[in-house]
């Protein structure tokens, strides 16, 4: 882990010293570019993701009948179910990965940022004097207050264009909900250079959900390939 956060915080200051050389030195904007970078990473699982999901969601049918046929024996209807999405080639945790992949990021990131912009222990190259974005004074500090309802916000929008369907359960119509509050209440205590990160994230999901929903037939040709 020690490796990975340090790779993060060179990764930031290689950055920052882009946003210098353009002439608008600030690790807000570094962290911004930095997160870009990662979702343009992350796009291959993503658009996996997506097709996981369609998949998913066009398998229910046979799922819901699969669970009624077994409704005494939920050990033969997992069985069951397992062997259809074997024989129709579908990963049921598929939608689970970018998420997965993104865990390490998200808590080496939060290691980094906490010394990174520290007054007292940062690293020698880190210029403080930049640490500030918008009303944000320091990007190691906590905002209590904007951040947090931004990030709520955003992660409640990710996960409504992320659903392929809006015939959901109550279960997820309630995740729709809850999940935002608790991650937006959970923020106010995490660096605002990581809500940052979580903001921004959550902006390029948006975007990126639009932007593949605009081209279906992508989408389609992924399907039948399988």
């Amino acid at each position: 882990m020690s490796i990975l956060v340090n790779f993060l915080s060179q990764s930031i200051q290689f950055l920052y010293n882009i946003t210098r050389t353009l002439g608008v030195p600030n690790y807000g904007l570094a962290i911004i570019l930095f997160t870009i970078l990662v979702k343009v990473i992350l796009f291959p699982l993503t658009y996996r993701q997506l097709r996981s999901m369609k998949r998913l969601q066009e398998l229910q049918p046979k799922i819901q009948e699969l669970q009624k046929k077994y409704k005494g024996n939920p050990q033969k209807a997992q069985q069951a179910m397992m062997e259809l999405y074997q024989k129709e080639g579908v990963n049921p945790l598929g939608g689970c990965l970018p998420l997965l992949v993104q865990m390490p990021i998200l808590f080496a990131l939060f290691t980094a940022l906490r010394t990174f912009f520290d007054p007292v222990h940062h690293p020698a190259y880190v210029e403080l004097a930049h640490a500030n974005f918008l009303w944000i004074s320091n990007l190691g500090q906590p905002d209590p207050y904007i951040l947090p309802i931004l990030v709520a916000l955003g992660t409640y929008f990710q996960q409504k264009v992320s659903m392929v369907s809006s015939n959901q359960d109550q279960t997820q119509r309630t995740m729709l909900f809850v999940m935002p509050l608790v991650i937006g209440w959970m923020s106010r205590s995490f660096s605002a250079g990581l809500s940052l990160y979580w903001v921004t994230f959550s902006l390029m999901g948006i975007l990126e959900q639009w932007l593949i929903r605009r081209q279906p037939q992508l989408v389609k040709e992924e399907i039948s390939a399988k």
